[in-house]
């Protein structure tokens, strides 16, 4: 388990960028979550180097390792105990109390035993945890049991700091289960110390698929003699829900949440924490505590954000007789508006059967649907407005990013683009703002350790670093990465590319003429007059010939083979003698030709996921109602006629 506490600005939800130290402190686990607050700190131009960690973890060698990463990682003044968080927690102030600080992230042990059943002696439980009634004020569950996890909640919120915030992942089923666990709910939903509930994907945690949630909490603080809640005004007695259990890709051992997934998800609570939040049908609801209560405190998730895929809708009288209901289609018209579909393209009136729509003659099978989607002018024009758009906001803002090494604002330059990229995108409509967000968090997750490097070494450093890495991996015989992949090499050396490529087809070409001709020739212990083939035999002088055209080229072969040997063994020399070619200006020019190749990639994919939205719609409503029940009767009675013929003519009938 981690926990951190930060400095912060009590006016934001997250530490603000000049934050130059920060406290941490909880059972640290191997530090993953400390150290990623340094990054963090980092990122927003403060001093992570200076950060103060204070973190505590039962399993001595997961201490060790800890300790170890916080030296790797650079930070110096970490305090990291080995101890039993729950049972002895070790940090404390000068005077013996329980240390305070402003912000905590945890990641917990799920469901582990909260102390032992052991009794002493003198019949005493062997378990007594220290400072027990201030950290465990709204209640305890049985001493043994594998629900540890709101003691650690409640011992996170013991040691935050007033107006502080936690948040910590744990199971679900803290969210719902009865008994003691849903007293401390109540203790603390009563105090309004519960911001959120996160509802995270299945199976992201490596080597468990138990589902996870992220709870967030903030501390009241003192208001004269009281304690008031330290949200926002607008959400005091609210609670905001996130049903994120679909956002995620999928893995081969483990699911992944992708930076569009996390911006989505960081975008609706920061709006709520800032008291701007809203509901989001399928995705976020905002409930209030009196709903809470009325529901025995309960807070499963799906009860309050619901991401149910609706039920398919099926129409008897489209399924007897044909037809593709307009109800339908009304309902996909904002996804058709989107993509700049018109549904008349595709369908005309069902004649005589008013409500009902056919697809046009020239949609003859289900094949044709893509094509007539894709081919659309006003399809290709809305798309094209989206690529427009892109190339006004690369145009306007990419010179921000080559300026990051002069003016230093890491995160201003991050927020600059989320921002700006939104203003020029969303106006088209083709995609939601979630969607348009997305593709800027992925391009910032893709390039910020390029970013980074060009903040601390400029636009040549940037270059510098690629060709480090590429030739480091052509000297690694163990990587699988193609250095002619890169996206320097891409860049840079088209036309060395060019001439590789030319090899390769040329070798491609020689190896197909040599196949072919070898199954001409005839093979051996073959005899004519029991060959099978009606091609006539080859001549002696023929297969002498081909003898001898197979035999030269062979030899091209093994003149290329050895030409794309030295070719390829230049690539060192020749990525090399371009990039000490360079000076900062083409340098600047060519990273950012990288860099709005890159963007692009993910517009067009993004465009192409959208398309295939409306694809796969038009193509269900085929699947449904473009074969009527009539049709099959049909079918299956003249199958049943063919087959009593076939009988009758084999005389079993």
């Amino acid at each position: 388990m981690d926990n951190i506490g930060i400095a912060y600005n009590a006016d934001k939800c997250w530490p603000v960028a000049n934050v130059t130290t920060g406290e941490c402190y909880g059972g640290v686990g191997s530090g993953g979550m400390l150290i990623a607050a340094k990054e963090w700190i980092d990122e927003h131009g403060g001093e992570g180097y200076r950060l103060d960690c204070y973190g505590q973890e039962a399993a001595g060698t997961v201490w060790s390792i800890a300790r170890m990463n916080m030296l790797l990682h650079g930070i110096k003044t970490a305090n990291l105990q080995n101890d039993d968080t729950l049972e002895r927690p070790r940090h404390l102030d000068d005077g013996g109390t329980l240390r305070r600080f402003d912000r905590i992230l945890t990641n917990p042990p799920f469901s582990i035993n909260f102390g032992s059943k052991d009794k002493d002696d003198s019949g005493q439980d062997v378990f007594q945890p220290q400072f027990r009634s201030e950290r465990f004020k709204y209640g305890e569950v049985p001493l043994g049991s594998k629900k540890a996890d709101l003691m650690f909640l409640q011992h996170m919120l013991a040691v935050c700091a007033e107006g502080g915030m936690v948040a910590t992942v744990m199971p679900h089923g803290v969210l719902f289960r009865g008994g003691d666990e849903q007293k401390i709910r109540k203790g603390i939903i009563d105090e309004d110390l519960l911001e959120a509930v996160i509802g995270l994907p299945p199976n992201l945690f490596y080597g468990t698929g138990i589902p996870a949630c992220i709870l967030v909490l903030r501390q009241r603080v003192s208001d004269g003699a009281r304690q008031v809640s330290s949200k926002h005004p607008n959400n005091r007695g609210k609670v905001l829900f996130i049903n994120a259990d679909r956002e995620y890709f999928e893995g081969r051992a483990q699911n992944y949440l992708m930076p569009e997934h996390i911006e989505k998800i960081a975008a609706t609570y920061e709006a709520f924490a800032d008291g701007n939040g809203r509901s989001i049908d399928g995705f976020a609801d905002i409930v209030s505590i009196d709903t809470l209560r009325d529901n025995g405190y309960n807070l499963n998730i799906r009860r309050y954000a619901d991401n149910a895929p609706p039920p398919e809708p099926h129409d008897v009288h489209a399924h007897l007789v044909g037809g593709i209901p307009e109800a339908e289609i009304d309902a996909k018209q904002p996804l058709f508006s989107a993509q700049g579909l018109d549904p008349a393209e595709l369908f005309e009136p069902k004649p005589g059967d008013p409500g009902y729509q056919l697809f046009r003659e020239r949609i003859a099978d289900k094949a044709a649907i893509k094509p007539a989607i894709e081919q659309s002018p006003k399809v290709q024009a809305q798309e094209q407005a989206l690529r427009d758009a892109f190339n006004r906001w690369w145009q306007e803002h990419s010179q921000s990013i080559t300026a990051l090494p002069q003016q230093r604002r890491y995160a201003a330059l991050r927020q600059e683009l989320l921002a700006s990229f939104g203003e020029h995108l969303q106006p088209v409509g083709l995609l939601d703002d979630f969607q348009i967000s997305g593709m800027i968090a992925g391009f910032w997750h893709q390039q910020k350790y390029d970013f980074q490097t060009l903040m601390a070494r400029d636009c040549l450093g940037v270059i510098d670093a690629w060709r480090s890495s590429i030739l480091t991996g052509l000297e690694d015989s163990n990587s699988k990465d193609d250095p002619l992949e890169h996206k320097l090499v891409q860049g840079l050396l088209q036309d060395f590319l060019s001439e590789l490529q030319a090899l390769e087809n040329r070798k491609a070409e020689l190896d197909s003429q040599i196949k072919a001709a070898e199954e001409q020739l005839p093979k051996s212990g073959d005899e004519d007059d029991d060959s099978e083939s009606d091609d006539e035999p080859l001549s002696d002088a023929d297969i002498e010939q081909l003898q001898q055209q197979i035999k030269a080229w062979k030899k091209q072969r093994t003149a290329n083979a050895k030409a794309l040997k030295d070719k390829q063994a230049q690539l060192p020399e020749e990525l090399n003698r371009r990039v000490d070619a360079l000076d900062n200006t083409r340098a600047a020019e060519l990273l950012l030709e990288i860099l709005h190749r890159d963007m692009q990639t993910i517009v067009e994919r993004a465009i192409s996921a959208q398309r295939q939205q409306v694809i796969a719609a038009v193509e269900n409503w085929w699947d449904k109602y473009k074969v009527t029940l009539t049709e099959i009767e049909q079918a299956r009675d003249k199958a049943a006629q063919q087959l009593a013929g076939y009988l009758e003519g084999l005389g079993y009938v």
